[in-house]
């Protein structure tokens, strides 16, 4: 169904998400960052595995959030953004192939007649 696609696609654009959150979020992983190495080492005690271990799960939840923003508002004219015009050009033209297209005519009275002709 279009219309439901539309509002869908509608309600993501237009609903904003909480900026407390989002700078709660930010608040968190920096504190991430600088706690993570002490709790790591810690609890490690080496010197090798420490930075390791903190670089991936910092990187990591440093990528989530990075994907996350870039998620929070898929359209726009970024690399990563949804292409709306290409899918709205292509929605018309397939509405326009449906109204344009010959009306099939059904010759087939009843399902006996149907299935006999096949």
């Amino acid at each position: 169904n279009g219309m439901l696609g539309f509002n869908q696609a509608c309600k993501i654009a237009l609903v904003p998400f909480p900026f407390p959150f989002a700078q709660m979020v930010s608040l968190s992983l920096c504190f991430l960052l600088w706690i993570f190495p002490i709790v790591v080492e810690h609890f490690t005690q080496s010197v090798i595995f420490t930075p390791v271990i903190v670089c991936l799960v910092v990187t990591g939840y440093w990528g989530l959030n990075e994907i996350a923003i870039e998620l929070e508002n898929p359209f726009g004219n970024d690399d990563n953004d949804l292409p709306l015009e290409a899918v709205h050009n292509s929605f018309m033209r397939f509405l326009d192939e449906l109204l344009c297209a010959p009306a099939i005519s059904n010759t087939h009275s009843t399902w006996k007649d149907l299935k006999r002709v096949e």
